[in-house]
């Protein structure tokens, strides 16, 4: 069974740190199933630091060398060179593009274990996971057992662009919007809170964290709403928020969505859209087994426990979207 093996190198957002007496010999190596993952830590070469009495210097990581390693069950194809020297790499293009998937799914794995370590153990701020259309994960340098670097034709492999197809409201820049951008820049202004809760939701959606977008959606719904009906400044704010401080009062939003709405607006969500107002309902119901349990669960009016997928959180976020309109358009 022949070995072998695929080398990715996968840059470090944020900034971890390292402190060791030698940052070029970090090497850890790891055995999971079938593939043996040896990870090389690639130090910075723009700086490093030292103090009076440290005999370590400290720097950051700019990137992790992966070397992914795996026996396979079938030889690894020759590069053919015809009698007027032209090289065939046909056989080899396929049988590394055929393996290419599981390759970078483990090499990810272990890039993002790698991150949630500095992240929450060592805690590193402004790291994110490596998501699975990362450029690093789609060219790896292939080697043989003998450690011959495999030299197929040239590959472009194309990854997943996120919102390519507007998923989760994901627009384009077009010649007839510029004039808006020039005016955005001219004039820069302060996001609502509303609207960075909704981006954070849809980035944790595009990373495939579906548990940290439905709590992100649910706060996004939640000050949507409570802040349409008491807003900060009024005196039906400032009552709302002393009696809430208090536990003097718990309104549930599907109840300020329903028959407050309709009392308030003489129409209420659930009348204008049942089923974003479904999806607002299951969308709390959710948000509550995760806060309580840390489970991605909710259970409809029948008892049924439903387990969300993409998809439906997808259609959740949606329905977040389609309230914040429902709510400007009010008077």
């Amino acid at each position: 069974m022949p070995l072998l093996t695929a080398r990715f190198e996968i840059p470090i957002p944020g900034e971890c740190l390292i402190k060791t007496p030698s940052n070029d010999d970090v090497k850890i190596e790891i055995t999971e199933a079938d593939f043996h993952a040896a990870i090389q830590i690639l130090p910075s070469a723009s700086w490093k630091m030292k103090g009076r009495d440290e005999t370590d210097w400290t720097t950051s990581i700019r990137a992790i060398q992966i070397s992914i390693t795996r026996h396979e069950s079938e030889d690894i194809p020759s590069v053919i060179q015809n009698a007027e020297g032209v090289r065939d790499s046909t056989g080899l293009d396929t049988f590394l593009r055929n393996r290419l998937g599981n390759y970078n799914n483990f090499a990810r794995e272990v890039a993002n274990r790698f991150i949630d370590y500095f992240r929450y153990s060592l805690m590193t701020p402004l790291l994110h996971p490596i998501p699975s259309w990362d450029q690093s994960l789609s060219s790896p340098v292939w080697y043989d057992a003998h450690g011959a670097r495999l030299a197929p034709s040239r590959v472009i492999v194309a990854e997943p662009i996120p919102g390519l197809h507007g998923e989760l409201g994901v627009q384009k820049l077009t010649t007839s919007r510029i004039p808006e951008l020039i005016e955005h820049l001219k004039s820069p202004r302060e996001l609502p809170l509303d609207l960075t809760l909704l981006s954070d939701a849809q980035t944790a959606w595009f990373e495939g964290n579906l548990r940290r977008t439905v709590l992100e959606l649910a706060i996004c719904a939640e000050i949507l709403v409570k802040r349409h009906y008491f807003a900060a400044a009024s005196p039906a704010g400032s009552a709302f928020d002393y009696l809430e401080d208090r536990a003097k009062i718990s309104v549930r939003v599907t109840d300020l969505l329903d028959p407050i709405a309709r009392e308030a607006f003489g129409i209420s969500y659930k009348e204008a859209s049942l089923k974003d107002y479904q999806s607002i309902d299951h969308l709390f119901r959710c948000r509550n087994k995760i806060a309580h349990r840390g489970e991605l669960i909710y259970k409809d009016d029948s008892g049924q426990s439903h387990q969300p997928d993409r998809d439906e959180v997808a259609a959740w976020w949606t329905s977040v979207e389609r309230l914040r309109d429902w709510l400007a358009s009010l008077k």
